[in-house]
This record gives structure tokens, sequence and C-alpha cells, in this order.
């Protein structure tokens, strides 16, 4: 507040500082563990790229160690489907062959996401929050 001349010079108004409401835009609140899900995927995607492959050399190395030839063949497939395919490696058909044994996906159907997994981690922010968060004003 301030006190400030009026057009009367011997009067002085009190002027109040204008209070500006910012309108907070909607947000999707989302359930703590899916949230955070969120983020973390987000994260990993965005800032920590490499980590998926490194992951999944983790799980080859270890997976050796084990001397198990399921567990090993399953680390080598993990590994192979993140290489990217290059003119020294070409891209394999999708088709199965004929040592594969068919395998129904009726229970592995995955649930539908809550959220847009595709945003950035500021446009995942502006649109999303989660239930501890929500309860602040």
């Amino acid at each position: 507040m301030a006190l400030t001349p009026s057009n009367n010079n011997k009067a002085l108004v009190l002027q109040t500082p204008s209070v500006e409401t910012t309108i907070k835009p909607k947000q999707e609140v989302l359930d703590e563990d899916t949230y955070t899900e969120a983020l973390s995927g987000i994260i990993k995607r965005d800032f920590f790229p490499s980590l998926l492959t490194l992951e999944a050399q983790h799980d080859y190395v270890d997976a050796l160690g084990t001397n198990n030839p399921d567990l090993i063949i399953e680390a080598t497939r993990k590994l192979n489907g993140l290489t990217t395919p290059t003119m020294k490696t070409p891209v394999t058909s999708g088709s199965r062959g004929d040592w594969d044994t068919p395998v129904s996906n009726v229970f592995k159907v995955p649930a539908p996401k809550k959220y847009n997994e595709n945003l950035s981690l500021d446009a995942f922010q502006a649109k999303y929050t989660s239930e501890d968060n929500a309860s602040y004003p």
C-alpha cells in the first residue's frame, strides 16, 4: 500500500495494490503410484535414454552368471530387441519361424494408461498432478 497525492493537493489517498489472480489450469489428478511411475518413465526416456540398454546388458551379464539357458536366451532377446538395425544388421521380418511356439496373447493385454506417455516432462506436469499435490491449494 502506498500513499499518493490525489487531484486535490492537500489530500492523500490510500491506494491498495492490485491483486493479480492467477488462474491455474484444471489438472487431472492421478494416484501417487501412477504419477510417480509416469514421471520416472518420462525422466528415463528424456534424460537417460541409454539406461534401457544398460539395464538389458546388466540382465544379460547376470544371466550368463547363472548358466541358465532360458535366462540367457531371454536376456539375449531383450538386448537384441533394443539394437537399431543398420546397414550391417538388416531388419529381420516379424514373421514366426516354424520352430516358434504360438502363444496366446489373451492374458497379456496391457491395461490402458491413465495418462499420455508421449508428453514432455513440462507438458506432463502441466496436465497432471498427484493426489498429494492436488490436496494443497
